[in-house]
């Protein structure tokens, strides 16, 4: 077992990452900073549209981020142009080094007719381990746990847009554990979920942040932080 740190960005899609949060986010000297699903995106335009140059801008957020932090950044995710298809897509940089991307393979009902799901799971490596990405609808499928088992990731980051969902907070835990500490356990590896909070943006959002592994959850927001948005620093085994 080893200890890194890790950072969840659950704050508002599409924000300005203020050098107030850059500075703060240096300073805990992570491993890897996760975002939120749509994170990086252009809120001038639709959810599922996207601008060649928008896309380059976006990127290049991603990368001086790593570079200036020194570290590993899953980029949440941005829609994607490629040819005359569109995904959704995260992008993951070291230090300012592309290690590769991660288009979403299950997609939402809302994606559907809109973006191209992706056709194959990935396995990106830091810090001498394997670490992998699921996006979202991802997690309801065994499939992708079963690939990041294959293939020895440590740890799976799952950058998530999670609407608002009226139940009790019982039902709320009990799902995580359904859907995260389950799927943890069909890994063999710890899951760090990260969501966006609600805003003028998106006003139908729950920011349920999480990280589980596969005997329980080891962290999750509160129900009373669900629309909270925080820097949340944490050191976890894996």
């Amino acid at each position: 077992m080893k200890k890194i740190r890790v950072i969840l960005y659950q704050k508002p899609l599409g924000i300005n990452i203020s050098e107030q949060d850059i500075d703060e986010m240096g300073k805990y000297s992570p491993h890897f900073i996760c975002f939120p699903e749509y994170f990086f995106v252009d809120r001038t335009v639709d959810d599922h549209e996207q601008t060649y140059e928008n896309q380059v801008k976006q990127k290049q957020k991603i990368e001086s981020l790593s570079r200036t932090i020194k570290t590993v950044v899953i980029g949440g995710t941005m829609p994607e142009f490629e040819g005359n298809k569109l995904y959704n897509t995260c992008f993951v940089y070291d230090n300012g080094r592309q290690l590769g991307f991660y288009r979403k393979k299950n997609l939402f009902v809302a994606e559907e007719g809109k973006v191209t799901p992706g056709d194959s799971y990935k396995i990106f490596s830091a810090y001498g381990m394997n670490f992998g990405v699921l996006i979202c609808a991802d997690v309801f499928h065994d499939e992708g746990f079963i690939f990041m088992k294959q293939h020895k990731a440590r740890v799976i980051f799952s950058p998530t847009f999670s609407p608002f969902k009226k139940e009790t907070i019982e039902e709320k835990y009990t799902r995580d554990k359904k859907i995260y500490v389950r799927g943890a356990s069909i890994a063999n590896a710890v899951i760090v979920k990260v969501c966006g909070v609600k805003s003028e943006y998106k006003n139908f959002l729950q920011a349920r942040s999480l990280i589980a592994n596969g005997k329980r959850v080891i962290y999750r927001v509160n129900p009373d932080e669900e629309d909270k948005a925080m820097i949340i620093k944490k050191e976890i085994e894996v």
